[in-house]
C-alpha cells in the first residue's frame, strides 16, 4: 500500500476507503490524457496509479458542488452506460429520484429535448394504453407488433420518465465513454460531474473525480459519495424556510 499511497504518519479513513474500492487504479501509461498527469503517482505493473491523496481534493470540491444541488433540489441526469456502472448508475438515481441513462444515449437527449421529451410521453401513453388493456381492440398481431415497439422505447427511454425539464447538472462515468452526452451538456451550459479515468480529459467536467471508471467497486464507491453529499445537502433545505 505504501508504494502506491503518498507517505503518511496516519492514512486519511477516505483515502483508504478509496484504496480497497480501487480508485487507484488507472490505464497503461500510453492511454495518459496529458491533462491527468498532476493526479498520478507513478506506475506498478505498467499500470498508472492515481495519488490518492491528489484525488482527495477533487473529490471533497466535487462532492461540494453535488451538495449545492441537493441544497437547491436541482435535478441531476445520472449516466453510465459500460456495463460495469449500469447497476450502480440505476440505483444511484433510484435512490435520489433522479433521472438516468444506463443503456444508449439517444443524441438529442439535451440538445433537442422538447423531441425527446415527446417521445417519452408517447412511450408511457402506449404503456398506459397496454397496461388498461387498451390495445386488446387490435388483431393479435398488431398487439404483438405494439408490445415489441413499447420494448424497444423503453429501452431507448427507460429512466427518463421523470425528466420534465433539462437538468441541472450532468453526472458521467467515464468521460470519453459518455462523450456524447458530456458534448451536449457543454453545448447546453449543464455542468458536468464526472468519475474518469486517465485516459480522458478533465477539463471536459465542471468537477472531476480522477479515478477508475472501470470497476464496480470504484464506480459504486464514488456514486455512494455522491448520492450521500446530494442528501447532506437535501437536508439543509427545511433550515432555509
Amino acid at each position: 500500500m505504501k508504494e502506491i499511497l503518498t507517505p503518511s504518519a496516519e492514512v486519511n479513513p477516505e483515502i483508504l476507503a478509496m484504496y480497497h474500492a480501487g480508485m487507484h487504479f488507472g490505464y497503461s501509461k500510453t492511454q495518459r490524457h496529458p491533462g491527468m498527469r498532476p493526479y498520478i503517482f507513478g506506475t506498478k505493473n505498467n499500470i498508472e496509479v492515481f495519488d490518492l491523496y491528489k484525488v482527495l481534493p477533487k473529490l471533497d470540491e466535487t462532492l461540494e458542488g453535488i451538495r449545492a444541488l441537493g441544497e437547491q433540489a436541482k435535478m441531476m441526469l445520472l449516466v453510465g452506460t459500460k456495463a460495469s456502472a449500469k447497476d450502480a448508475v440505476r440505483a444511484a438515481a433510484e435512490d435520489l429520484g433522479m433521472p438516468y441513462v444506463t443503456e444508449r444515449w439517444i443524441g438529442g437527449t439535451l440538445t433537442n429535448f422538447k423531441v425527446i421529451s415527446e417521445r417519452v410521453q408517447y412511450w408511457q401513453e402506449l404503456k398506459r394504453q397496454k397496461e388498461a388493456g387498451e390495445l386488446k381492440k387490435y388483431t393479435k398481431h398488431e398487439q404483438t407488433k405494439l408490445a415489441q415497439h413499447i420494448e424497444r422505447l423503453e429501452y431507448m427511454f427507460k429512466g427518463l420518465e421523470g425528466m420534465k425539464r433539462l437538468p441541472h447538472a450532468l453526472a458521467v462515468i467515464d468521460l470519453k465513454e459518455e462523450a456524447l452526452a458530456v458534448r451536449e451538456a457543454r453545448r447546453r451550459e449543464i455542468p458536468v460531474v464526472a468519475l474518469s479515468n486517465t485516459d480522458t480529459d478533465p477539463s471536459l467536467a465542471t468537477h472531476i473525480i480522477p479515478g477508475n471508471d472501470n470497476a464496480k467497486a470504484s464506480i459504486t464507491y464514488a456514486l455512494n459519495r455522491m448520492v450521500t453529499a446530494y442528501k447532506e445537502g437535501k437536508a439543509i433545505q427545511p433550515a432555509l424556510h
